[in-house]
This record gives structure tokens, sequence and C-alpha cells, in this order.
């Protein structure tokens, strides 16, 4: 009761001075709440990726088939999937068929000698892949060592998108 005498008088004192009612409000107005998770904007979240298989689980079970010669691994896609092709091509295809497509096509066009796959390196919200393959163009005749990165976003036990990064140079 003490504190709203003063308060009162504080502003009793300063009747005729808007100004300094105003600041006197803006202060009242402007006292900490209480600190809470819900609301510190601060304050971390929990990340799930919903139920099914984690990113390790399927992380680990890409690596594994892709090393023993499985080189497209559908049925850990989404219907949904998204399949990034990075610099130089820059495009994205979306669904299962698009991307289906451009895997068909990717495989008419070359030739693999050999291919492994090293990882997977684990995140809160999916994994990467490093992939090492020895690949001929058979319109071309050029052979080369491609290495390139597999970033894969999981939801729900499936990965629902897919960018691939190619070494510079």
């Amino acid at each position: 009761m003490a504190k709203k005498k003063s308060a009162k008088a504080n502003t009793a004192k300063h009747k005729g001075n808007k100004k300094s009612v105003r600041t006197a409000t803006k202060k009242k107005s402007a006292a900490p709440k209480k600190n809470s998770a819900k609301s510190n904007s601060l304050a971390p979240v929990a990340i799930k990726t919903g139920p099914g298989m984690t990113p390790m689980e399927i992380g680990s079970k890409l690596v594994a088939d892709f090393n023993a010669g499985k080189m497209h691994l559908t049925d850990m896609w989404s219907p949904a999937i998204v399949s990034i092709e990075g610099v130089g091509v820059s495009q994205a295809w979306r669904g299962r068929k698009a991307v289906d497509a451009k895997n068909a096509w990717w495989a008419s066009e070359h030739t693999i000698h050999g291919a492994s796959a090293e990882g997977p390196f684990v995140g809160a919200t999916g994994f990467s892949v490093k992939f090492v393959i020895d690949v001929e163009t058979k319109a071309t005749a050029k052979r080369e060592i491609m290495t390139e990165v597999g970033v894969y976003t999981v939801k729900n036990g499936k990965i629902v998108q897919e960018e691939f990064m190619y070494r510079a140079g």
C-alpha cells in the first residue's frame, strides 16, 4: 500500500508537467515480466523430425546401401521429395516422379566405374554424406573422379529434401 501512495504522490507532484507523468507511466509499464521459456525468445527450443526413422538411422542406411552398390535409394524418400543440384545446374526437382526422371536421365548419360560414400555426418534435422564417384560421361567419353556432398533433410522418417554440393574448381 505504501507503494501506491508514493506513486500517487509522484503523479500529484508532477500533475502540471504532462511530460513527467508520461515518463512515469512509461517506466511503470516497461517493468520486466516474469522470465519464462515461452516468453523468452532467446531460449532454445527442442527440434524433432517426427515419427519414423531418425536422421542417424536413415543416413547410416543410405551410406551402407550406397557402398553396397545401390545408387538411388528411393525407399527413404518422401513422396514430396525435393532434389536440388548445385553449382552449374542450380535447379530443383519436386516430387517423386520428377526426381525419378532426373535420376533416370543422369544414369542414361553416365557410366559409373566405382563409387563410395562416407558418413553420415548427422545434425538435428538431417545428415550429410560425402560421395566420391568414378564416372564417365557417355557422350564425350570423359572420365573423372567426382566428389560431392549430399545434404539431406529428414521429416517423419523420410528424406524430404536432398541437395548436392560439388567441389569448386
